[in-house]
């Protein structure tokens, strides 16, 4: 017996999927969603299971009735002409714009290559202008450097690559130069305004076979700008920091929990030497980390971040590898107006007061749950 007859996962009411076409063709059934009002993140797929969605606070299936393999296929060949080859590999993902809307697909098998599976996440057909991001005005600036490296950091699905077009696109609307992106696969499409606009596509089928190569490849290019979608490995990242000292602005993107993590991290795959962290102190320009925060109704996300501007002695401490240092200092420069400096603990507290989100959500999402109780016993 499939899995599904045992679910307790709810289904949307009737009222929330009013006009859902369940008769339609799987495409049919994902346009729809995709276009409709339902909040949610991904839209995840089962062979013989119905097809799920992925709210803020819940996992809901849209109706009842479960989604075959014949459909699934039909739907991969949408996907990739060439889905059943690359399958046999290794999961697969794939960009595409469908219709009104663009998405990304992470196509797999499972259960010994019985059944099919495939998760979709939507993004915005153009980047989110920067200011209706949330952020405030300190990450908003990083817009305006011409050179240096900049981080961000988070845990996967924390809205990275949202942040980054809209800061891509700020400088698109500001100023003009070229802007080469590397990403696997790419995400949001920036239209050409006053830049020249380069997004290549990192894997087997795309532009270059690695973050690394393009990297490698970009200063030859003649950019002003760079993303480097994840730093993987130490050649990227390597690669990273020599880009941002030969002229170029670098944004790089890391996974890490918290801000002083990133930088550990970073350092690590730099060799833990002292003259990559004196480079790497000297080349960074700011250090983002974010995470995504379900509403109190469970009805959208809010974004909380935290933010380090180097200045002198937070170039010490990195120069040094004293990354312990790190959270102490910002606590200390979150208290200074203009430092340009802040921590998320001081993000979710406005969020809290404003009753947008819960306690627990953003004890979750805090990176220092020692200073978060300590102000939570405070209200």
């Amino acid at each position: 017996m499939d899995n599904h007859s045992y679910s307790m996962i709810e289904t949307l009411s009737l009222a929330e999927r009013a006009d859902y076409p369940a008769l339609g063709t799987l495409v049919e059934q994902i346009l729809f969603l995709l276009d409709s009002d339902i909040v949610f993140s991904d839209i995840i797929i089962h062979q013989n299971s119905p097809l799920m969605l992925r709210q803020p606070k819940r996992l809901v299936a849209v109706s009842d009735t479960p989604i075959t393999g014949e459909e699934l296929e039909e739907f991969f060949e949408v996907i990739e002409p060439n889905w059943e080859e690359r399958i046999q590999v290794r999961a697969f993902d794939r960009s595409k714009d469908l219709y009104s809307a663009r998405i990304r697909v992470n196509c797999f098998t499972f259960q010994g290559r019985k059944r099919l599976g495939c998760v979709i996440r939507r993004f915005p057909t153009e980047p989110m202008p920067l200011e209706d991001l949330g952020v405030r005005e300190s990450i908003q600036d990083f817009a305006k450097l011409t050179s240096g490296l900049v981080l961000i950091i988070g845990d996967t699905c924390q809205g990275k690559s949202t942040t980054i077009a809209s800061l891509l696109d700020e400088i698109n609307k500001t100023r003009s130069g070229h802007i080469i992106t590397i990403e696997d696969p790419v995400e949001t499409l920036i239209p050409q305004r006053h830049c020249i606009i380069t997004q290549r596509e990192v894997g087997a089928d795309g532009d270059v076979e690695s973050y690394y190569l393009g990297a490698l490849d970009a200063l030859r290019e003649r950019p002003d700008v760079i993303l480097i979608g994840e730093i993987r490995d130490a050649q990227t990242a390597l690669e990273a920091l020599a880009l941002s000292e030969s002229g170029p602005l670098v944004f790089a993107t890391l996974h890490a929990r918290s801000l002083e993590l990133g930088l550990q991290k970073m350092l690590r795959l730099l060799g833990n030497s002292d003259a990559q962290a004196q480079t790497l102190a000297s080349s960074l320009r700011g250090v983002i980390c974010q995470a995504l925060i379900p509403s109190l109704k469970g009805d959208s996300y809010y974004l909380a971040t935290e933010c380090l501007t180097p200045e002198t002695e937070a170039k010490a401490l990195i120069a040094s590898r004293n990354v312990g240092g790190i959270r102490p200092l910002l606590d200390k420069l979150n208290t200074q107006p203009g430092s340009g400096s802040h921590t998320m603990n001081s993000d979710l507290a406005l969020l809290l007061k404003a009753k947008r989100i819960n306690v627990e959500d953003a004890r979750k999402a805090s990176t220092d749950l020692v200073q978060f109780a300590s102000e939570t016993c405070k209200r």
